[in-house]
């Protein structure tokens, strides 16, 4: 089996099947596969002083992705539909794109609670696009790599998604990039950027920010 930057493999051989036997896929050793890549990084992240200044944290939202070469064989409209339209995508190589807040945000109506997300990419339609969550939990006790969204899409239980906007421009990213990005003129307005060839799909949202006075109140400071 070849393996490219979307795939892990792994040795599988079938067993010869009696007649009358049931349809088993038996395991017979694994490939082992170690590897060190560059991995994309965007946050968004709160800080202020106490009164002895000490520099204290007031939140951060993460994420944290692979960065895939943007392919020529879709270059073509009609072969990046073919691969996107009601398709479930992976959004990047190798392990999961993960999301990470420890501050509760808002994507229109949808509310996101502090905790780590898995993100993918829906297409059901062709004019939509959507950002799906999984819980880590939901996927860790079947060991299912990120691929599975693409290679078992029924498999993937996700959680909830929120709607993208998708545009198409002159500009382009030879790698997949996401960054997290913040209003100047109010710190609990954000936006969400995923950028990979000449396709954008991005994404509003609101954090919601805790008072400078946090520690003070839960007892924090020492």
């Amino acid at each position: 089996m070849t393996r490219n930057a979307f795939f892990l493999s792994m040795t599988m051989t079938l067993p010869a099947l009696a007649p009358d036997a049931s349809t088993q896929v038996r395991q017979e050793a694994w490939t082992p596969v170690v590897e060190s890549m560059d991995r994309g990084y965007s946050s968004i992240s709160y800080w202020t002083y106490r009164e002895d200044g000490v520099e204290i944290g007031g939140g951060r939202v993460s994420v944290e992705h692979g960065k895939p070469a943007w392919p020529a064989e879709l270059e073509a409209g009609e072969s990046f539909d073919a691969a996107t339209v009601g398709k479930l995508w992976r959004l990047g190589n190798n392990k999961w794109t993960t999301l990470d807040t420890n501050l509760t945000l808002r994507f229109g109506e949808r509310r996101v609670e502090p905790g780590i997300y898995y993100l993918l990419i829906q297409r059901r339609e062709p004019s939509e696009w959507r950002l799906a969550f999984v819980s880590p939990g939901s996927v860790m006790l079947h060991l299912m790599d990120a691929w599975a969204a693409q290679a078992r899409p029924g498999e993937v239980p996700v959680q909830f998604s929120v709607p993208l906007r998708h545009s198409v421009g002159a500009a382009r990213k030879s790698e997949l990039d996401i960054t997290l990005a913040l209003d100047p003129a109010d710190p609990t307005k954000a936006s969400l950027a995923i950028e990979w060839g000449p396709h954008r799909l991005e994404s509003a949202f609101a954090i919601e920010m805790v008072s400078p006075t946090f520690y003070r109140e839960s007892g924090s400071k020492k």
